[in-house]
């Protein structure tokens, strides 16, 4: 049996799903990608968000590749959120994941003599148009409009990042503004 994902899943982007794969649960650092059973996990959770039926048959990407396509993403995320450089070397990373599956909509014959809309990826592996795929949402994330909406989690030890939907929006979840929230009162009640 496989295992279940136990990590946090946000309706966030693709690239930034793959950021939160590095998490903090009970104030320890959580890497979802460490092992084999978590990774597939993970997968099979954001499956619904790739259209998984258009890409090629094979197995998916490795841990390995997720991972350091993972450390890529977090670095030119992280500049975009904080204003700092980009890594040219993350960004030679994001860019290189993108290209391995060149992607063109393609038209196919469907049932009862209608269209249907396809994908083609011109050779590409499974593995690489998923890996492609999150490329494609860092760099639709760092040159489209939403850049400026990237926020880091504004709770106490919390390492995720969200797109802002609202301008008073400053935490990733419910949970944290909770946390965010007792902290605050805790400091005045100890203050005060």
């Amino acid at each position: 049996m496989s295992e279940t994902y136990a990590g946090p899943l946000r309706d966030e982007p693709l690239a930034v799903a793959l950021h939160n794969t590095i998490y903090a649960a009970g104030g320890v650092g959580v890497d979802a990608l460490a092992d084999a059973g978590q990774t597939e996990a993970w997968l099979a959770a954001i499956g619904g968000r790739l259209p998984l039926a258009d890409y090629p048959a094979g197995p998916p990407p490795s841990r390995e590749h997720l991972r350091a396509l993972r450390m890529a993403i977090r670095s030119a995320l992280a500049a975009a959120v904080d204003g700092s450089a980009m890594d040219a070397a993350a960004l030679a990373a994001i860019n290189a994941a993108s290209a391995r599956a060149p992607w063109s909509p393609a038209v196919r014959e469907a049932p009862a003599n209608t269209l249907a809309r396809s994908s083609e990826f011109h050779g590409a592996t499974r593995a690489e148009a998923v890996l492609a795929a999150f490329a494609r949402s860092a760099i639709e994330l760092l040159t489209g409009p939403h850049r400026d909406d990237l926020r880091l989690c504004g709770a106490p030890g919390c390492v995720l990042l969200f797109l802002r939907e609202h301008p008073r929006r400053e935490w990733c979840c419910n949970a944290c503004g909770n946390r965010a929230r007792q902290a605050r009162h805790y400091e005045r009640v100890r203050a005060g």
